[in-house]
């Protein structure tokens, strides 16, 4: 893993994004609302990526190894515990947030096809679970899991978010390839 740039501009929108979700306030409303706590995923996961991404080169392998750190924490058992118990929420950030790390830093040595399956499989890794969510299939809440902290209903705004936020990421993708294409100009 080789040290890319020295530039602090590239700080800010991590920053950002972690400080936005890893708070008293924020931390305290995702014991209690779901979609928060899968927002906040997101947030650490982008703001990881974009740290490795901008400061760091490394092999294509620790996408895979970011990868899996992240869709460990949404298998249901995981997820719950990392929603309702402070410990587990702490460990849940932190892989989160690392897992996005280590995907930023392969990016730049991934061949365009590994890129391209990695983002295919995440969409559908992530839209088979918004939709599990909106429909309320119980694997998140009781009774299979008894110790969730979240409530039935909390399901399909979880679900909601995650199509919102993989729209937007999908829209800046598409916008960015467009731009590199010179088709806006």
């Amino acid at each position: 893993m080789r040290r890319l740039s020295n530039s602090k501009v590239y700080l800010i929108p991590p920053i950002v994004l972690i400080l936005a979700f890893v708070n008293p306030l924020v931390e305290e409303i995702m014991f209690n609302q779901e979609g928060v706590f899968m927002a906040s995923h997101y947030a650490l996961a982008i703001a990881g990526g974009l740290l490795g991404y901008y400061y760091f080169s490394g092999k294509n392998y620790f996408a895979y190894l970011g990868s899996l750190l992240i869709v460990l924490w949404h298998l249901p058992p995981l997820f719950v515990l990392g929603g309702g118990v402070l410990l587990f929420r702490i460990l849940d950030e932190i892989s989160i947030l690392a897992g996005g790390f280590l995907i930023g830093i392969a990016v730049r040595q991934m061949k365009l096809i590994e890129k391209i399956l990695l983002f295919v499989l995440w969409m559908l890794g992530d839209t088979t679970l918004a939709v599990v969510l909106v429909i309320q299939y119980p694997f998140y809440t009781s009774p299979p899991l008894s110790y969730s902290p979240y409530p039935a209903y909390e399901e399909p705004i979880t679900g909601y978010v995650m199509i919102i936020a993989m729209t937007a990421i999908l829209g800046y993708l598409v916008f960015k390839a467009f731009k590199n294409l010179h088709i806006f100009g």
